[in-house]
Formats: C-alpha cells, sequence, structure tokens
C-alpha cells in the first residue's frame, strides 16, 4: 500500500532530526512530488515537527499564533533576511485580504492590520503591538458576570 504524503513527510522529517530549515524545502518538496507550495507548508505546520520561521511563515489561526509568528519573523528580519521576511508577510497580507473579501471577519482584519504595521516598520512592530494590546484590554466590555470597574 502507498504511504500518504503526510506519512511519506513524517518519515522524511524523523531522519532530518533538526528544524526544518529554509534549504530543506525544496528537497522535501521533491521528495513528495507532485505537492504545490501551499500544501507543503500546510503539512509541515500540521506535523508538530520544529520549524524555522520562515518556513513556518505567519499564522494566523489566532492573534497569539500571529503575534508569536511576526515576532519570530522580525528576528529573520533583524539578522538579515529581511527581502524574506518581508516576502513572508507580504504574501499572508494577500491571502488574508483575498479571503476577508470572501468572508468578512473581524478577526481577520486585525491580522491585516497587524501584518500591514508589520511591513510599514518592522522594528517598530512590538512596541506598536503592546501598545495596541493594551489599548484593547482597556477598552474591553466588563463581564455581565462581572460589575463595570469604578471610574
Amino acid at each position: 500500500m502507498r504511504k500518504s504524503k503526510r506519512e511519506r513527510l513524517q518519515q522524511l522529517l524523523a531522519r532530518l532530526g533538526r528544524p526544518v530549515e529554509p534549504a530543506d524545502v525544496p528537497g522535501l518538496a521533491a521528495a513528495l512530488a507532485p505537492i504545490s507550495a501551499a500544501y507543503l507548508r500546510r503539512l509541515l505546520r500540521d506535523s508538530g515537527h520544529p520549524l524555522h520561521p520562515l518556513v513556518e511563515g505567519v499564522r494566523q489561526e489566532s492573534l497569539e499564533d500571529l503575534a508569536r509568528t511576526l515576532s519570530a519573523l522580525l528576528g529573520e528580519y533583524q539578522r538579515g533576511n529581511a527581502r524574506e521576511a518581508r516576502t513572508c508577510v507580504i504574501e499572508a497580507r494577500t491571502h488574508a485580504r483575498l479571503a476577508d473579501r470572501r468572508q468578512p471577519s473581524p478577526l481577520r482584519q486585525e491580522a491585516i492590520l497587524w501584518m500591514t504595521v508589520w511591513l510599514e516598520n518592522p522594528p517598530v512592530f512590538p512596541a506598536w503591538l503592546a501598545l495596541r494590546r493594551a489599548t484593547a484590554a482597556r477598552s474591553t466590555p466588563p463581564s455581565p458576570d462581572r460589575p463595570p470597574a469604578s471610574q
């Protein structure tokens, strides 16, 4: 019986024995051919195997994942991989915009804002994010089971 791409990838990753680096991706794609870049990235993300930030890309499942991956890409940007990091964020923002046109979502719109700010000035992003989160925490409406804080 022929193994699925997911199973074959798991075997390849077990043999690799270290985080997946950008230089590993072409070899993995060749070993799993034919496979699209998007499907390979999805399989890599789902594998649970450690991934280099440029391989993992921008995760948008939650704002926590988004903050984590944008911060990791900032590290790559500052280590001299600015072009590659920017390309990851531009691609993710483009996909988010397309998805938001099909089905608008407040979470996705917030993610698009975060990626746009990151792209405008990556080194400023951590400070901007801290301010954004602090502002959001202060403007969150009180819980129905808890009275509002006194002024």
